[in-house]
């Protein structure tokens, strides 16, 4: 499950909540949760705004875990960094 995916099956009061806790965990700021949250970019995002509203999670295995623990393991290595993971076949 995306990220993003993952965030709009909280309820609406939860999100927020969610959003702060990731970033509290990695140590970085909401606004750069929410950037997670925008990869990959919708199609029809031109390229200033894919440049502006979209990061990748870190590659970081502790990172990396650290949110799939948060996320009950719904959002996982395979999901945040599909080029660096693959499932096997």
């Amino acid at each position: 499950m995306l990220l993003r995916d993952f965030l709009r099956s909280l309820p609406y009061g939860e999100r927020k909540q969610f959003r702060e806790k990731l970033a509290g965990a990695h140590g970085v700021s909401v606004s750069l949760v929410r950037k997670w949250e925008n990869d990959p970019a919708p199609d029809d995002w031109d390229a200033n705004k894919r440049r502006t509203h979209v990061r990748k999670h870190p590659a970081a295995i502790d990172a990396i875990e650290t949110t799939e623990a948060l996320t009950q393991n719904k959002v996982t290595r395979f999901d945040l960094r599909p080029e660096c993971w693959k499932r096997g076949e």
